[in-house]
């Protein structure tokens, strides 16, 4: 028999695939999970300990109840330890001064848990205060003391010893030998009265030979390379870090502990993370919200406090705003907040990151008999993760195979190397597939340059900035259906500095050619299976310019764009002085990608989906404007997405009043806006229940100088009811903000395919309408140029319509993009009248009802261009942004 043509072979498949129902898809996917699961090498141990940091005592009469009635438990349970802090003069934490007082309180209250502090300022106590108060600590327990010592941060604290405040890093380094050194019982001499020299014999002698100790970490490298140095363990969290951050660290504690003598898989790294566990995942983020809310509150209170000494509002106005969103993200992605299986993803990702233990923060207020209950309930999950690993398998893959790969390039690649898509180029891959080949799948940005610039040197600078960054000299194809992006090496693919002169043109017309030069590069196609990008310098004076830039979406966003212009200009003003330049390696787009896939499985999109499941439950179709009355309701069947803009310009006045009442509403510019849009769309279309969509650039995790695309729509659903008061809509949209942002890593083409399976691939799907709210591109300086983003208009719009606002210094204005198949320009402009009367009318008396917001006014909003460039002057409008 001859057996079939691989071609064929993937057909086949690729029916049988196409067959299957839902179900039966589900399940095979749950199938091959099993069976990579099953592939990956074991999983790495991981310790349970209870942490304790309260923000105020529970109980105000027996505020050390919740602490000794939980650490019993822990010992019962066989937690590995419970940890209390040292912290004085502020009530997050306050009832913790003194953690060697309750390390002598818990020795005696338990029998198996190690005793820690987490941590003690070393700068504030003499070492041998500290030996000899740990020693008493040690035989209580019969040897189960531990520290992990810290420099200390707070200025207030060293009203104890205010005299080490400035060197109190290095005499942390230099105090911490010295303390081992008594704990050991060698001689150190320590200078006495009257110029005299005292050498101490200390009492009693601790149990253990050496003192376990460990260094407190934030996200300072530096204090990761001198606990290796110094063989000690590294005590860290989670707040403003991400996982893989902290991988990177481990990988270098480690290698500093092996580099100074020290094993390198005996130092434990212990993580500390708020915990809070029910069986129902939803109802214990539900519980814990207001008390992490204080929590965090009473966090950004002391960072306050540290900064300025003042106890202002940490976070200004927006600190409400600031606590939602902080809530809604640090519950679902960097706390053990949820049921035993929804937290595992992040207890593995932990593990695969090097971590050794899981610090469990527990009493952050959280009653103490629900607290008892999610302490059982975190048991079980500790018991899952207590199985040691193959001898074998320790052997085989050495003491760092844990830790998880930071992003790094890879050392050699081939000249052409091929990689499936991320996920956001794939969302953007099905989109160009379901659209004619043209300028609406590009964006199109511009920069304003003034000074001598060099045209053969940016040129030069240009291939330097391509070879550094894959991204920029990436084409896509297709295999069997599947399709992929096709690497090149850096001078395979040049790319080239277009040039084009308007000095011919008189003075007075020069911007508008310009602008026209701009708007063809923006419609040209581009070429197959070549990198789609094309950049253009415009010449329109001695010492003025423009650089146009145009790529294909599947590429970039606009966080991208700032990032490549300031490396292009980096790189340009080294050539300039005759260096090199020093820029940071850069990232490939494609290790990147393959992490976010790897960080998006076992629970956390499952987990994300739910949230939208129940969130957009019921939802009505999108919003939009009324379509034109010769569609007569009907949407044309292929869209040509063709697209016009429309401006507006609000008085300085409304400017003023939008930022003075985000401020005190405690809301963002972005959330009030958003609401008179909805208001005004709620009464321009008759419906109260609206679906839009906002993008939200998806780099939390990514580093700095990633190029590629990395945006994400977030889909905001607001009921209003015209009852309520515009102040009262205001605190339903930050609560639908902030949730939103806080699951807006699940992909949109996930969302697409689990709500929206059979759609019209022609137009968007689950929102019509975007929106966006920018700040203002001031011009900057750099390599003696003077350079400011511009707009180009490619004459497209890939949605319905876009809504993108600027607040700036000049007053707030922005523009309807929209599509040409579908809405008349005076249906635009009836929309801005309604829309920016009604903002306006808002930001005045917030207390209006919504229903009682004015939409007509005798001042006029809409402007054409002509009429904005002349308001902003020199500056013109800014870059698009998609």
């Amino acid at each position: 028999m001859t057996p079939p043509k691989n071609d064929d072979a993937k057909g086949a498949l690729r029916d049988r695939l196409g067959a299957l129902s839902t179900e039966q898809r589900a399940a095979l996917t749950e199938r091959l999970r099993g069976r990579a699961a099953a592939a990956r090498p074991p999983r790495r141990p991981l310790k349970f300990s209870l942490f304790y940091f309260a923000n105020t005592a529970g109980d105000k009469e027996q505020p050390y109840r919740f602490l000794l009635e939980t650490a019993r438990q822990a010992d019962r349970l066989g937690f590995a330890a419970v940890w209390t802090p040292e912290r004085h003069f502020h009530d997050f934490g306050g009832i913790y001064p003194n953690p060697s007082v309750l390390g002598a309180a818990l020795a005696a209250a338990t029998e198996r848990v190690q005793i820690r502090a987490g941590s003690l300022v070393l700068p504030l106590h003499h070492p041998v205060r500290v030996v000899e108060d740990w020693s008493v600590i040690d035989n209580l327990s019969g040897g189960r003391a531990g520290i992990s010592f810290a420099t200390g941060w707070h200025g207030t604290d060293f009203l104890l010893a205010p005299e080490k405040y400035a060197d109190r890093r290095q005499y942390t380094w230099d105090t911490i030998p010295v303390v081992q050194k008594l704990w050991r019982g060698e001689e150190v001499s320590f200078p006495g009265p009257g110029g005299t020299e005292i050498t101490p014999t200390l009492y009693p002698r601790p149990v253990t030979p050496e003192l376990p100790f460990w260094i407190t970490a934030s996200g300072n490298s530096d204090t990761y390379v001198q606990a290796g140095r110094l063989g000690a363990n590294i005590l860290t969290g989670l707040i403003g870090t991400e996982t893989e951050a902290l991988a990177a660290n481990i990988a270098l504690y480690r290698k500093e502990r092996e580099a100074h003598g020290h094993d390198p898989a005996t130092g434990t790294v212990s993580v500390m993370l708020h915990t809070y566990l029910e069986e129902d995942a939803a109802a214990a983020r539900e519980r814990c919200r207001e008390p992490l809310r204080e929590y965090l509150r009473g966090y950004l209170g002391q960072q306050s406090d540290m900064i300025d000494g003042s106890g202002a509002d940490a976070g200004g106005a927006d600190i409400e705003a600031q606590l939602d969103f902080a809530y809604e993200r640090y519950a679902h992605q960097t706390a053990l907040i949820g049921s035993p299986q929804t937290v595992r993803g992040l207890l593995d990702r932990l593990a695969e990151a090097g971590v050794d233990e899981a610090a469990c923060l527990v009493d952050f207020g959280i009653p103490l008999e629900q607290a008892q209950q999610s302490i059982d309930l975190l048991a079980g999950v500790q018991d899952s993760y207590g199985a040691e690993p193959a001898a074998a398998a320790i052997a085989s893959t050495g003491p760092l195979a844990t830790a998880a790969r930071p992003l790094v390039a890879p050392a050699v690649s081939s000249p052409v190397v091929t990689a499936p898509l991320g996920i956001d180029q794939e969302r953007m891959h099905r989109v160009q597939k379901a659209l004619p080949p043209g300028p609406a799948n590009y964006v199109t940005t511009g920069l304003r340059i003034r000074g001598p610039l060099r045209p053969e040197l940016l040129e030069k600078a240009l291939r330097t900035v391509v070879g550094r960054h894959e991204v920029l000299r990436t084409s896509f194809g297709e295999s069997a259906g599947v399709p992929f992006q096709r690497i090149g090496a850096p001078d395979e693919f040049p790319v080239t500095l277009e040039r084009f002169d308007v000095t011919g043109v008189p003075p007075q017309e020069r911007v508008r050619a310009a602008r026209a030069i701009r708007t063809e590069l923006a419609r040209r196609p581009f070429p197959v299976d070549l990198p789609p990008m094309r950049l253009a310098l415009i010449t329109l004076g001695a010492e003025e310019f423009q650089l146009a830039a145009v790529k294909n979406h599947m590429i970039t966003d606009w966080v991208s764009f700032t990032v490549f212009l300031k490396e292009l200009f980096t790189v340009y003003g080294a050539l300039l002085q005759g260096r090199s330049h020093d820029l940071p390696p850069s990232v490939p787009y494609r290790v990147f990608a393959e992490q976010e896939r790897a960080r998006l499985r076992d629970g956390l999109l499952d987990d994300q989906l739910a949230y939208w499941d129940k969130q957009l439950a019921g939802a009505p179709e999108p919003a939009t404007f009324p379509l034109k009355e010769s569609l007569r309701g009907e949407r044309p069947a292929v869209p040509s997405f063709e697209g016009h803009r429309a401006w507006m310009l609000f008085p300085d006045r409304t400017t003023a009043q939008l930022n003075a009442l985000s401020r005190a509403a405690r809301v963002t510019p972005f959330m009030t806006a958003y609401t008179a849009l909805a208001a005004s769309l709620s009464r321009t279309t008759g419906e109260r229940d609206l679906v839009l969509g906002s993008p939200t650039a998806n780099r939390d995790r990514s580093p700095d100088n990633l190029l590629g695309l990395l945006l994400r729509p977030m889909l905001l659903r607001t009921r209003l009811s015209p009852e309520q008061s515009f102040r009262s809509a205001l605190a339903d949209v930050r609560r639908t903000v902030s949730g939103a942002l806080s699951h807006a890593e699940a992909p949109y083409q996930s969302l697409v395919d689990r709500l929206a399976p059979q759609r019209d691939i022609s137009w968007t799907p689950l929102f019509r309408l975007r929106y966006l709210f920018l700040p203002w591109n001031d011009p900057f300086e750099m390599s003696g140029l003077q350079l400011n983003p511009i707009d180009t208009d490619p004459q497209t719009s890939l949605y319905d319509s876009t809504l993108t606002l600027w607040d700036s210094r000049l007053g707030a204005f922005g523009r309807f993009e929209y599509a040409l198949d579908l809405f008349d320009h005076d249906t635009v402009v009836q929309a801005i009248e309604t829309f920016a009367t009604m903002l306006s009318a808002a930001v005045a008396d917030p207390d209006l009802r919504i229903g009682d917001l004015p939409d007509t006014s005798s001042t006029r909003f809409h402007v054409d261009e002509d009429e904005l460039e002349a308001h902003l002057g020199s500056e013109g409008p800014p870059q698009d942004r998609r």
